[in-house]
């Protein structure tokens, strides 16, 4: 009897102890396993979304987006964004002053890295601008204090980047996203603004008509 009641204890007893074995190592597995991937689709998420929106709750120039290292890669996204901008020309400083006027050239010249010249309907030739490092910044300060000065009345025509330009305003706004530099207050219920470097200056794009 006693082993008749053993033997009918036992496969009873261990099917109990697999059935625990197998749901707690089961659900260890899943913990480890959602563990590893959740953080890491997290940061992936993320860094694309930077990349693609910029930092446009910031301020200033780092608020402006994306920024080039080279004009060969601004030169790469416009033709990316645009279609056109197929082959620039690399031009001086001088093409630069005689391009902006002699009236303009001390207000935009001093600040301009490099630039190059290319082709995007309406315009036959309009330029791709580098500004050197934290020359933006400065480039807003120097307008800002000619027009209280009364030497310039408009805003600046270009349209801006991170550390960059599009010489025709219209294309830059409307086609690549780019901003104006309003230091002259603009009556536009529309625009989206960011607050620029300097105080009473902002960075506004306009809506597309």
């Amino acid at each position: 009897m006693r082993t008749k009641s053993s033997t009918g204890r036992t496969p009873l007893a261990l099917s109990l102890l697999a059935v625990l074995l197998a749901t707690g190592c089961t659900g260890g597995e899943r913990t480890a396993s959602e563990d590893r991937v959740g953080p890491e689709a997290n940061e992936t998420g993320t860094a694309s979304e930077d990349h693609h929106e910029g930092h446009g709750d910031g301020h200033g120039v780092a608020a402006l987006g994306e920024s080039f290292e080279s004009l060969d890669e601004l030169a790469a996204w416009v033709q990316d964004e645009t279609g056109e901008c197929a082959d620039p020309a690399p031009a001086n400083r001088d093409e630069l002053i005689d391009y902006v006027g002699p009236q303009l050239a001390e207000y935009y010249e001093p600040f301009v890295s490099e630039w190059v010249t290319c082709s995007i309907p309406p315009y036959d030739r309009l330029g791709l601008v580098l500004f050197g490092e934290g020359e933006l910044v400065e480039f807003q300060r120097s307008w800002q204090q000619a027009q209280a000065d009364g030497r310039l009345n408009d805003n600046p025509v270009w349209a801006f980047g991170n550390g960059f330009a599009i010489t025709a305003g219209s294309v830059g706004n409307d086609e690549l996203g780019l901003h104006y530099l309003w230091c002259k207050p603009v009556d536009i219920e529309d625009a989206h603004r960011i607050p620029a470097d300097v105080d009473g200056c902002e960075f506004a794009r306009t809506a597309h008509h």
